[in-house]
């Protein structure tokens, strides 16, 4: 989450067409016009791994975007959030959102787990399940927070020692290592979550930081602590959780903010094991609009984006998730951040939908809502930064990709990819699923499909590969104001 704010001081960043064309109408009304009885678009099982990739059931390589929905106070839940935001996500085509539990409300004493807390967030999960919107597990905390982190489990006076003695597992006063409890705590929240299909995985620690001994700075590089005691602690982790849960997927996060080099974590050998990493530019961090500073930050987002993409894809084979981003209402960087990403086909949930101003440790232009205490429509939205991150792209790719691309000045969106499955995946459909929204093509749309047939179902396009193509692209431009789209 947002760091500047929890520190004072952090370092700076210095680092500087084919066949078929038809047009396809897209419905232009506002979200709250959605029937709430709707379904949720049609999700083919829990997200898996095959290699490098995160798939779904059928084996298509899945891209989520989304919001990390928080709440870092009492009760440590989103009480607000309700059918409504959910169907206006959905409609501006976000499909996964992160959230996250406190530790202290889990296990408010030394063994004692609170029911009714995890239950009220199985509930939130489901809640947006329905919508087509799958989760993303946290436990959240912010350099030891005292309201995140229980009082029992914090055995330091600062926060370097609070972390110095969870990765030493020192005990609590039940004379059990705090690190055991943790785990005791995540295994009692996973197996309340082990039959639930819209999990994507489990976030094991929000931000881990080095305890005194390492001599790292805060939010600093620390290679010698990620292999060594975070690595332990997920081996540990991944043991304890697999007890409760095999199937679903485990995404481990490096040293916070260790961005723009490759991270030292080692992974246990695990089918359903990623990382997950937060994306920050220091420099757009609490700025609460768009500057020269913006364009400072592109080859920082795209230094920190590489070195950790291809750490995880590259160095340890498996998939990544950036959990958070922004923080901030500069919407030139999140427009920035947001195609860099499209281009790796990486999935992301953006610090956050709540600008939730009493809460630690929050920058003053987080948030896509105007007023956290009315429900998520386009009128309580910020539209310029919906249309910095609400853009077209491949929810579910049936293939291999290969290159995807948005220009944000002609609203034109192309994607292509092998029909062949990634390797370690089975595909059991042709169907790719493509979102387009609204605010990019409020007339409709001209699509071009090589090797494919296509058709619309609401904002969303299905292309399907032609029997023995290879490859498949579609390219999708605005309609004009004086076409009559027809219906492909």
């Amino acid at each position: 989450m947002p760091r500047v704010l929890m520190t004072g001081v952090r370092r700076t960043a210095a680092t500087i067409l084919g066949l078929a064309v038809a047009m396809l109408a897209l419905s232009a009304g506002p979200a709250s016009a959605e029937p709430a009885s709707r379904p949720a678009p049609a999700q083919s099982g829990p997200v898996n791994r095959a290699g490098s990739w995160l798939v779904d059931g059928s084996g298509r390589v899945v891209v989520l975007h989304g919001f990390n929905i928080v709440r870092k106070t009492r009760p440590w839940l989103p009480t607000r959030l309700a059918s409504q935001d959910a169907r206006f996500l959905r409609h501006e085509g976000f499909n996964a959102a992160r959230i996250g539990l406190a530790w202290s409300a889990v296990e408010p004493r030394p063994g004692v787990y609170n029911g009714r807390y995890i239950r009220r967030f199985v509930r939130l999960e489901r809640l947006l399940g329905r919508y087509g919107i799958r989760a993303l597990v946290d436990f959240h905390q912010d350099l030891w927070s005292a309201r995140n982190m229980p009082a029992w489990a914090s055995l330091g006076s600062t926060y370097s020692d609070n972390f110095q003695h969870f990765w030493d597992n020192d005990p609590a006063s039940d004379g059990v290592g705090i690190q055991t409890h943790y785990i005791r705590a995540w295994k009692h929240v996973a197996r309340n979550f082990r039959n639930e299909p819209d999990v994507i995985a489990f976030d094991p620690f929000n931000e881990p930081q080095a305890g005194y001994r390492s001599g790292c700075a805060p939010f600093a590089q620390c290679p010698a602590f990620e292999s060594g005691e975070l690595s332990t602690f997920y081996s540990a982790f991944v043991r304890g959780i697999r007890r409760v849960d095999q199937e679903h997927m485990i995404l481990a996060e490096p040293v916070a903010d260790n961005n723009l080099t490759a991270p030292a974590l080692t992974l246990p050998n695990d089918p359903r094991i990623g990382t997950t990493f937060h994306e920050y530019c220091n420099l757009t961090q609490t700025a609460t609009s768009s500057g020269p500073q913006d364009a400072l930050c592109q080859p920082i987002d795209k230094q920190g984006l590489d070195a950790q993409t291809d750490y995880a894809r590259q160095t340890l084979g498996v998939p990544t998730f950036v959990g958070e981003f922004s923080s901030n209402d500069a919407d030139d960087d999140n427009a920035t951040m947001v195609d860099l990403m499209g281009s790796r086909f990486l999935s992301w949930t953006m610090w956050m939908y709540y600008t939730a101003s009493s809460d630690p440790a929050n920058t003053p232009g987080q948030g896509l809502l105007l007023d956290d205490s009315m429900p998520g429509s386009e009128a309580n939205a910020k539209q310029p930064k919906l249309d910095a991150v609400a853009v077209p792209y491949a929810t579910a790719i049936a293939g291999t990709p290969t290159r995807t691309s948005y220009d944000r000045t002609t609203h034109t969106y192309r994607l292509s990819y092998a029909t062949r499955p990634v390797p370690g995946a089975r595909l059991t459909t042709r169907a790719t699923t493509i979102f387009l929204p609204t605010r990019a093509y409020p007339r409709g749309a001209n699509i071009t499909a090589s090797h494919a047939t296509y058709h619309r179902r609401a904002h969303r396009l299905i292309v399907r590969a032609r029997p023995g193509a290879d490859t498949v692209r579609i390219t999708v431009i605005p309609a004009s104001a004086a076409a009559s789209p027809d219906r492909h």
